[in-house]
């Protein structure tokens, strides 16, 4: 082989013209890099070449030949190569140098290692490592880190001799790089230490913490930004195992990144990755957090504190420690109870609120509007105690603060905009003052600003306020908003374009007036092809048509839908991943619209939908630091992107794509592609054009379910979520569609009582083993939760059939299982198997997956009918553990899963009446109304369908006497609920009820006003009185029939079509 050539080559890639490196490449790979010799020049090189760059660059290519060619150097060479290389670091002066020699160093060793060969190294090292000399003890730590990141097995059984050298080193007194070293080894033999098998290794771990604290305040102190950076993600990578390394001393190191957090003398980039940090923290180890006596306090504070130093001339885009802060009180609201976080934010908001301080006032407002995302149910029941300052922060004289005061609106509006509607009229005003403030000069940056998020918050309100109250103020809203639509600035443009979709959605057809006029005002943007901004702008204006046409319905909106979906079909070829996406958004309003019927252009819509979901995903070439070159190698798939890990380690031979059980863990980690974002979508929007156009849809259902399959399996949870939501979505479709066909209903229980036709069974064995295969195992909490909604709301939709796939019935009752006592891994702390007992309550977001896993219990009782009572069995225990739940939400969640199982098991439940009976009365005094409520109606249920009357009946008056006071309660259904209960009671035992008593009462409440469902039993019961001739009915007719003309009229969902003929024909007989 040509040395001098290779060396020549090498330099070649160093000179700065791409044409003349890449000819030197290609040739290095053709020529050289396939024969064994080359690793022997490579080699010479490393140890000889007196250009430190070209010696890097040979470590760097040799590190990618050893695994080749290593086995075919000459066994008489390898021994004076291996001494070569030990002196030639020793005497390395450029550490970046060293460093790709050590790498080189241990992916020899790997090898040899395997073939019980070059013994000496470890003893050698370990000599470096203890020397006197502090270059030495560099060298020899950094190669410890590199050996134990090759091939960390191989030191399973010298973990004890590992800790007794690194209790030195992490402390070496002279040397910053050696303790940093250190630090790198420990994370990298974390692998190795499972606390269950070997407390002795766990207990030296933990006792390292103090040091590695004390590595990176002296690395903090010093401003070495490369080790503070290395020290902060070993400290991560401790979150990806198992809590117990950290416990000990898990509290300490919290409250040190919240000093560092807090520390406004700090730089502001170390102060980010303590902030980074503990939301990682909140987020991987929340059970932890939790469980720390007012940690979540302490860290929802010191949040607000850092936010309160957001500038009004901060970049949006910029990392500060402010919005860190801001992205911790997000994970903090997600991740955590609401008592724990909300309760001290809360308490501390009229303070903030009404501080001089304008950067205190910005910070409450921003903070409450972040967590109505993570915790939107307890803010429901909070939001009236702090409007009044909300409004005032909407008309504080500081504008930055009424600018964080709009954001912080939208952000409540999202979530909340229901329960802000009884301030609708101080809402407008203080937005219609914003507008009229910032429209006085609207080139102004800042003006526009606040016209955008005026705009914003019209947006996030309109549909959750309601009609009624948006009509109000529909036409004045609607020609301020217009005028923005000719705004110079597109972002403005943008807003007003949302806004007027909100509002279009929101008051439905009484937009109509208005329709002409703003679809000729949008209608000019949706041509542009070209420009950021512009095609940003077009996929607002397409976003906004979408919304308009839902609100003013398919006729009136008939003139503009063919234009624009020949419109759409055109953006997917304008290469705009937003417009794109926009465009597939605007596919599933309209087939919703049309019901799919949307004549030649729907076959365009699927085949649009099918290319996004065939695109191939992109390679990205990661940018590496030479620090961490070698460390990851090859493609890797995260979230949905082939990431190709290239430094100058790498050629393109022999890529493969890692297939590693760790993949999951770099989800969190690593960006989502645009191309995974889109597909996301492009199977949500598939799912909802399948479902809407039903039969339409039949030519391109199997096409469908073979694309979107393999989806479930996606490395990013987005795809692996709208996936399995769709094929169950197709099923149901599939289904119904079958039914209407067949003129076959299903009904509940196993077997059948028919065979779905093959192609149902077929699509039901897909989606089975699709979901089966996720269910049990994924870590993604949002992703189970969709899961679960679609079991359930399937299972409810289509009955049994699905239960008898493969497996099916015994893995929904072992999932169901898990989730419902919160063994799931999607509930359990990061590198955790079990949740820990002594933490009570969670998060919203972790409720929600019980909530859901719930739901399917219910939806197993609806497809199984009474043989559900033997699936009962298996929930009995849990469910009834949470009707005693110290949390109000759990408890009548419980409690309205017990009524709704009952309901469908029917006679079923005989065998458990005494065990649910008592729980139930002792809920029907609970201090939660929503639970008292639920204990009325699930009461009601039981006493209807058991048929142990000798449990049941001695508790009549008992009962009678709990719903009494619930009779007068006039919130959460109570009357309603309170109302249906009593009926049943009267239909299954009318001679145990003083009906003189409570059936002038019962007439008084109605019609009834809140849950229409209570309409059924109120209605049996009185015909049967009638029936029965009951003196007191009778007595009570004048006003019953006055009831029934009412319940007889609008809303037509007040009755269910046989409820309405049983009312019916009891006003025919009264009336004769």
């Amino acid at each position: 082989m040509d040395q001098q050539k290779l060396v020549e080559l090498l330099q070649a890639c160093q000179i700065p013209d791409t044409q003349k490196v890449k000819a030197a490449t290609a040739e290095l790979r053709k020529n050289f890099y396939p024969h064994p010799d080359s690793l022997i020049g490579l080699l010479h090189i490393i140890v000889s070449h007196p250009d430190a760059t070209v010696r890097m660059l040979a470590a760097v290519q040799a590190l990618r030949l050893v695994p080749k060619h290593w086995k075919n150097v000459a066994a008489d060479q390898k021994p004076a190569v291996r001494n070569e290389l030990l002196q030639a670091i020793v005497r390395e002066q450029d550490a970046k140098c060293r460093h790709g020699q050590s790498r080189v160093i241990a992916a020899i060793a790997t090898f040899d290692f395997n073939e019980k060969e070059w013994s000496e190294l470890l003893p050698a090292v370990v000599q470096l490592t203890t020397s006197d000399n502090v270059a030495h003890r560099e060298v020899g730590s950094y190669i410890i880190f590199s050996l134990l990141e090759a091939n960390p097995s191989y030191f399973e059984d010298e973990l004890a001799k590992l800790f007794e050298l690194f209790a030195k080193t992490i402390r070496d007194p002279q040397s910053r790089d050696v303790r940093v070293n250190t630090m790198l080894s420990i994370s990298a033999v974390l692998m190795l230490i499972d606390a269950d098998e070997d407390a002795q290794a766990a207990d030296a771990v933990q006792e390292f913490v103090p040091a590695m604290v004390d590595v990176l305040k002296d690395a903090v102190d010093n401003g070495d930004d490369e080790r503070i950076q290395q020290c902060f993600e070993v400290f991560q990578s401790f979150l990806a195992y198992e809590s117990s390394l950290l416990s000990r001393y898990f509290k300490d190191l919290l409250q040190f990144m919240l000093d560092i957090a807090i520390n406004t003398n700090a730089e502001a980039d170390v102060r980010n990755q303590a902030i980074s940090f503990l939301a990682e923290c909140t987020k991987y180890r929340r059970l932890k957090i939790q469980a720390i006596p007012d940690m979540g306090a302490q860290l929802m504070r010191k949040s607000l504190v850092i936010l309160s130093e957001l500038d009004d001339d901060d970049d949006d885009d910029e990392t500060t420690p402010a919005r860190s802060a801001l992205s911790l009180i997000d994970q903090l609201a997600s991740n955590l109870p609401p008592r724990l976080v909300m309760v001290p934010l809360l308490d501390d908001f009229p303070q903030y609120a009404t501080s001089q301080n304008p950067g205190q006032r910005k910070a409450c407002i921003l903070a409450l509007g972040t967590c109505a995302e993570g915790a939107p149910e307890f803010m429901s029941t909070q939001i009236k105690s702090v409007m009044p300052l909300v409004l005032n922060l909407l008309k504080d004289p500081a504008q930055g603060v009424r600018y964080a005061a709009l954001i912080g609106l939208i952000r409540l509006g999202e979530d909340l905009s229901d329960s802000m509607s009884p301030h609708h009229d101080d809402i407008m005003n203080s937005l219609v003052l914003n507008l009229d403030a910032a429209s006085s000069n609207e080139s102004d940056e800042k003006n526009a600003e606040i016209i955008r998020s005026v705009c914003g918050a019209i947006d996030s309100l309109a549909e959750g306020l309601g009609p009624d109250i948006m009509a109000k103020y529909g036409d004045s809203m609607i020609q301020r908003i217009g005028t923005f639509l000719s705004h110079p600035d597109p972002k403005v443009k943008s807003s007003a374009a949302g806004a007027l979709g909100a509002i279009a959605v929101s008051i439905k057809s009484s937009f109509s007036p208005y329709l002409k006029q703003t679809m000729e005002a949008m209608s000019s943007y949706l041509m542009a092809e070209s420009g950021e901004e512009e095609l940003a702008l077009r996929s607002s204006i397409c976003d906004s048509m979408g919304r308009i046409a839902v609100g003013v319905g398919a006729q009136e909106f008939s003139p503009y839908v063919m234009p624009l979906l020949i419109a759409s079909e055109k953006a997917l070829h304008l290469d705009n991943p937003r417009l794109r996406e926009t465009t597939f958004i605007l596919w599933s309003q309209l087939a919703t619209v049309y019901e799919g019927d949307l004549g030649e252009s729907l076959a365009g819509i699927f085949k649009g939908l099918f290319d996004s979901l065939e695109l191939e995903e992109e390679e990205v070439e990661l940018d590496v630091p030479e620090d961490q070159q070698g460390l990851v190698d090859d493609d890797i798939v995260v979230q949905g992107k082939k990431i190709k890990v290239k430094s100058a380690y790498a050629d393109d031979e022999d890529d493969d794509i890692i297939d590693d059980d760790d993949d999951d863990d770099w989800d969190d980690f690593v960006g989502v592609s645009a191309q995974a974002l889109e597909k996301e979508i492009a199977l949500e929007v598939l799912g909802d054009v399948i479902y809407a156009a039903k039969e339409k849809s039949a030519p391109y259902i199997e096409k469908a379910v073979e694309l979107v399959a393999p989806f479930a399996e996606h490395a990013y949870e987005g795809c692996r979520k709208t996936a399995i939501g769709t094929l169950w979505r197709t099923y149901a479709c599939v289904w119904e569609v079958m039914e209407k066909q067949t003129g076959h209903k299903w009904e509940p229980g196993l077997p059948l009582k028919f065979e779905p036709v093959a192609q149902v069974a077929k699509l039901g064995e897909i989606v089975s083993t699709a979901t089966l295969h996720n269910w049990l195992e994924e870590s993604d909490r949002d992703a189970v939760t969709e899961i679960n909604r679609s079991v359930a709301s399937t299972l409810k939709t289509c009955g049994p059939a699905i239960l008898g796939q493969k497996d099916m019935m015994e893995q929904i009752i072992t999932i169901l299982g898990t989730l419902i006592t919160r063994a799931h891994p999607c509930q359990i702390d990061l590198g955790e198997i079990e949740e820990d007992p002594t933490v009570q309550g969670s998060s919203e977001w972790d409720w929600l997956v019980v909530d859901t896993s719930l739901d399917v219990l219910i939806g197993l009782a609806a497809a199984l009918g009474p043989q559900f009572a033997e699936v009962w069995k298996v929930f009995e225990k849990p469910i009834t553990k949470l009707l005693s739940s110290n949390e109000a939400i759990e408890r009548s969640t419980a409690v309205g899963v017990v009524a709704e199982c009952v309901a469908y098991m029917g006679s079923g439940v005989t065998p458990y009446t005494s065990a649910l009976l008592r729980p139930l009365l002792h809920r029907l005094s609970d201090e939660d109304k929503e639970t008292k409520s639920n204990a009325a109606y699930a009461t009601g249920q039981l006493v209807y369908h058991s048929e142990d009357t000798n449990t049941y009946l001695p508790a009549y008056n008992e009962i009678l006497g709990k719903l009494e006071p619930l009779l007068q309660i006039k919130d959460a259904r109570l009357q309603d609920n309170a109302a249906g209960c009593l009926c049943r009671m009267i239909l299954a035992h009318p001679d145990q009820v003083p009906i003189a008593d409570v059936l002038p009462a019962l007439a008084d409440l109605l019609p009834l006003k809140e849950d229409y469902e209570e309409n059924k039993p109120v209605y049996q019961c009185l015909h049967k009185l009638y029936v029965l001739s009951n003196p007191t009915v009778l007595e009570l007719t004048p006003k019953f029939l006055h009831v029934f003309q009412q319940v007889l009229g609008p809303p037509d969902e007040q009755l269910e079509p046989e409820t309405r003929e049983v009312v019916q024909e009891m006003v025919r007989i009264l009336t004769k």
